[in-house]
């Protein structure tokens, strides 16, 4: 008997995404004026969504043509699609500032002796004089214990949140930005992590091309996060995604080797409920 699993389901901002780069690609077809000024108005926003090369593409068309505002019925569809792309992010950006003020559940430390802190630090191994990603560190907690370890550590924190990033403490390099547009250079890391942050990147496979993009060849990957088979166990905004582990794995493996995932608990001692999931992974 085959063995199915369920998969994180598609949202509906996914669909507008997806409307909106199909609309730009039918449009770089000899671009009006209006029409050229529409998409570059898009383009930095289907970039910051993980649409990097369709970004490209578009500015690239547009890159010598004249452009100028006006009332073209295309690059007024244009520019709205790009309205509510950028709509859906600022939504995501408000909610985590305000959750900065939630130190209960959004809180800036966390206890060392959880099951999540020891899978890190174990497959992370020896971070003396290395560099390390913390993708989506919130206050910048687990980056925080790392540090403590190894004080010669260049950690780096990302988030989306300016105001969660305030509270990431002194010694941790920090860099606002999306996981589906990591503003680093390719291969700048030797560490990266993602827990309980990238079921918030709305689109996934391009979250985790970018972290193996900034991973340095040899490079380590952890991912903490909730279960897709749990959904509905707790309460999420519309733009929260949980995953399957098998479906994890196959992204991973594209770019990784030695991609394992397994059911955790918080505690050592204490039985996984198969709420959360980790994935491991070699670049």
């Amino acid at each position: 008997m085959k063995w199915f699993e369920k998969s994180s389901p598609t949202l509906p901002f996914q669909k507008q995404l997806e409307q909106a780069e199909k609309l730009a690609r039918q449009s770089l077809a000899n671009p009006s004026p209006e029409v050229a000024a529409a998409l570059l108005e898009l383009a930095p926003e289907l970039r910051r969504w993980g649409r990097r090369q369709t970004a490209d593409r578009l500015e690239q068309a547009c890159r010598n043509r004249p452009v100028a505002a006006g009332d073209h019925p295309l690059a007024r569809r244009l520019s709205d699609a790009a309205g509510r792309l950028r709509a859906m992010h600022q939504t995501i950006c408000a909610s985590f500032d305000r959750d900065s003020a939630d130190e209960e559940h959004f809180p800036s430390r966390i206890d060392p002796r959880i099951w999540h802190v020891k899978l890190l630090v174990d497959f992370l191994g020896d971070l003396t004089g290395r560099r390390v990603l913390d993708a989506g560190c919130g206050k910048g907690r687990f980056a925080r214990l790392l540090l403590e370890r190894f004080p010669t550590a260049e950690i780096w924190g990302l988030d989306l949140s300016a105001e969660m990033l305030r509270h990431v403490p002194a010694g941790i390099h920090t860099r606002q930005g999306t996981l589906t547009d990591l503003p680093f250079e390719d291969a700048s890391f030797d560490g990266l992590y993602a827990i309980e942050s990238l079921e918030h990147a709305v689109e996934i496979e391009a979250a985790i091309g970018e972290l193996c993009r900034v991973a340095r060849p040899g490079a380590r990957l952890v991912i903490i996060d909730k279960n897709v088979e749990m959904t509905g166990r707790l309460a999420t905004p519309e733009w929260e995604k949980w995953f399957g582990r098998r479906e994890l794995e196959r992204l991973l493996a594209r770019w990784c080797r030695q991609v394992s995932s397994r059911p955790i608990s918080y505690w050592e001692d204490v039985a996984p409920d198969g709420l959360f999931l980790s994935w491991t992974a070699i670049r």
